[in-house]
């Protein structure tokens, strides 16, 4: 089984306009099948792409409000960034992957409101027990199957020193509750290298925009609709 991952948000009870943090969880069923699809979707939009990673100004100062540059360097493509997309770059990501059978998705949404300061001065631990949590609950609810598990994640949230701890943390927690029998393999990327783990970022960037604006519904219905979002799980 292999899930890519990424998040969008940060971890902070302190931070205006941001209550919630979001975590995306996607698990292929045909990594060959999403890396095409991955291509097809970067090819036929790209000079839009393009054109939406440039520096936003602001009309009224000259200034710049929203920098670019995200997803592509020196006119070349680099990756897919989801903040970088406005509403209907995320509808056409939508109708575009949602016509897929290759993949499905879960959503992890922390609540920063209901955070103590104490859980808010390690981001890691939460992020890992909230991560722990999840997993546990998809894999009781019968959503994911008990095997062996790869999990891809973008490193670049993760200190050097620690990027074993992870894969140790949730093969002794979910093991020793008998969560499951697979063992747990955990590896890190800078996302430019992996594409899926892009994909990831681009559905983070949709459920956090919909906490934002609600203004998704059409398009997470589509999602649970074909099949490809199958849960939320929220924490605390």
């Amino acid at each position: 089984m292999n899930i890519y991952i990424d998040e969008s948000g940060s971890i902070n009870n302190h931070i205006k306009n941001n209550k919630y943090f979001i975590i995306a969880l996607v698990r292929t069923f045909d990594i060959t099948a999403v890396k095409k699809a991955y291509k097809r979707f970067v090819s036929s939009n790209y000079s839009r792409l393009m054109e939406l990673d440039q520096d936003k100004i602001s009309p009224k100062t000259g200034r710049i409000v929203k920098e670019g540059g995200k997803m592509f360097k020196n006119g070349k493509f680099k990756e897919l960034k989801g903040s970088q997309f406005d509403k209907e770059m995320k509808q056409k990501f939508v109708d575009f992957f949602a016509q897929k059978n290759s993949f499905e998705v879960y959503y992890i949404r922390i609540d920063n409101e209901k955070l103590t300061d104490k859980l808010c001065d390690n981001t890691a631990r939460v992020f890992n027990y909230t991560l722990r949590l999840a997993l546990e609950y998809f894999f009781n609810e019968r959503y994911l199957p008990d095997e062996d598990c790869l999990l891809q994640l973008d490193e670049r949230n993760e200190k050097t020193e620690s990027v074993h701890f992870l894969e140790n943390y949730l093969n002794t927690e979910l093991f020793m509750n008998g969560t499951t029998v697979g063992k747990f393999i955990v590896e890190y990327f800078d996302s430019v290298d992996n594409n899926i783990v892009q994909i990831a970022d681009v559905f983070a960037n949709l459920y956090y925009s919909h906490m934002q604006t609600g203004g998704y519904n059409e398009e997470l219905n589509k999602l649970k609709n074909s099949g490809i979002l199958k849960d939320l799980f929220t924490f605390p």
